[in-house]
């Protein structure tokens, strides 16, 4: 393999210096923070079972450099992306192993001229990188898995009562149109796996993740930092450009924007396997992607048909705590369940409290929990004597530690539901009536799109 130049420039110190911290920090990142998002990254941490020693790292970080008091929870309860204190800790010690790699391989390799082809192959792992996560951001649009339909407990919720972040689903979740609109721009990102469209890719990707990090700072999204860290590194692909782009945009100068050149393979059998293994990486992504979501997508439609008899919002007539009825007066006495909502299934109380509860209209089942950190915390602390994670074995642990309250539910006729359960160790009976509502009578989810508004406005 030659070099990608045969007239390359040699590199200054410091841009050798700043390309391997940048070299190892995105490669770093790539590997560990989102495993889920390629092929590589998955096997290594669902077969190599690398999230254990991980944790482990992270965890000694964290309580032994930053004295952190209080427990820190691993993604692997819940999610990769959110702003939690193990994820700034991940980015720390990636920063932490970049500076420190960045010194031994600047005293092992002073006399390297430059890094060209180095360069290449890390613009191809962040392209790929880049257009799968945007890929499958763009599916989550497409099937409307990330902001589903407004079901019963948004309908309901009064605006005043949403959080930042509960308004902004729901104002995603309504239309179906925005979603294949935001989908159509995060896939644009598939433009990246060409070394041709780089470029305008890398431009129409930056619009759209300032789009979402100005949506996610200002509606206090759970996920902050990692859609910034996206920004940063498709900012690098247009780094090798910025100075032709500012000539075409500003001067009014004739300018080309070249392809970068990629590496020759002397061996014909060389450069037949990289365009085969290229090709079989983008379509295992692409048609993998498609039909995940396609048949997860139709899993939800054939399980909202079997249990919609089971959902609606149900008013509370009997609360009945140890066998004592609890007044209506009472903040702690439950005054909805609400069943079939996809983001959030709940039982609201007087006291303008929420427990979230996990349905299974399988089972009959109903499990409630309280506050949503102190759940996560809980289940860390059970993983970190059990040594797992999400397991069958979590939900029956939780229940027996009271961390969780199992009830039983039927219906007894097409609006009566009845509930049996235990919340702590006292036991509770519960009767509920099913409200005559239904999500098409919403005036929200009949509105149409108006052509012709002679008052101007259309409230």
């Amino acid at each position: 393999m030659e070099n990608l130049s045969t007239q390359a420039l040699d590199w200054n110190v410091y841009q050798k210096i700043i390309f391997r911290f940048v070299f190892i920090s995105f490669i770093l990142f790539v590997v560990l923070l989102d495993y889920n998002n390629n092929i590589f990254s998955w096997f290594i941490f669902h077969y190599g079972h690398f999230r254990r020693p991980l944790d482990i790292l992270i965890f000694w970080i964290g309580k032994q450099l930053f004295h952190i008091p209080y427990t820190i929870v691993s993604p692997a309860i819940d999610g990769q992306h959110n702003d939690r204190t193990y994820i700034y800790l991940l980015y720390f010690t990636i920063a932490a192993i970049a500076a420190i790699g960045t010194i031994v391989w600047s005293a092992l390799g002073r006399k390297r001229p430059n890094y060209k082809t180095l360069y290449y192959w890390l613009t191809v792992i962040v392209r790929y990188y880049l257009a799968f996560t945007l890929f499958a951001f763009a599916l989550e649009k497409f099937f409307k898995m990330q902001f589903p339909d407004l079901g019963y407990y948004r309908l309901t919720e009064p605006l005043g009562d949403m959080s930042p972040m509960g308004l902004a689903w729901a104002f995603f979740g309504y239309s179906k149109g925005y979603n294949y609109f935001m989908g159509i721009a995060e896939a644009a990102a598939l433009l990246l796996l060409f070394r041709r469209t780089t470029t305008f890719g890398a431009i129409l990707t930056l619009v759209t993740l300032t789009n979402i990090v100005v949506v996610n700072y200002n509606y206090d999204i759970h996920a902050k930092i990692y859609p910034t860290a996206l920004f940063v590194i498709t900012c690098f692909l247009l780094l090798n450009d910025a100075g032709r782009l500012i000539k075409f945009f500003f001067t009014g100068e004739a300018t080309s924007l070249p392809v970068i050149k990629a590496p020759v393979f002397k061996k014909r059998w060389l450069k037949i396997s990289t365009t085969v293994f290229k090709i079989l990486v983008i379509g295992f992504h692409v048609i993998f992607g498609v039909t995940d979501y396609w048949s997860g997508k139709k899993q939800m439609e054939e399980r909202n048909q079997a249990n919609a008899k089971f959902y609606g919002v149900y008013d509370v007539d009997t609360f009945v705590v140890n066998k004592d009825s609890i007044s209506n007066e009472n903040p702690s006495r439950w005054k909805q369940v609400v069943i079939g909502d996809m983001m959030m299934e709940a039982v609201r109380f007087n006291g303008d409290s929420i427990a979230f509860a996990d349905v299974s209209i399988d089972k009959k089942e109903i499990l409630l929990s309280g506050d949503q950190t102190d759940l996560y915390i809980k289940m860390q602390e059970i993983s970190n004597e059990r040594g797992e994670y999400r397991s069958p074995k979590m939900d029956s642990i939780l229940i027996a530690r009271q961390i969780k309250s199992r009830f039983r539910f039927e219906l007894l006729d097409s609006t009566t539901l009845k509930l049996k359960g235990k919340i702590k160790n006292d036991s509770v009976f519960v009767t509920a009536k099913r409200r005559p509502l239904y999500i098409k009578n919403f005036r929200l989810m009949k509105r149409e799109p108006h052509w012709i508004n002679e008052n101007g406005y259309v409230y």
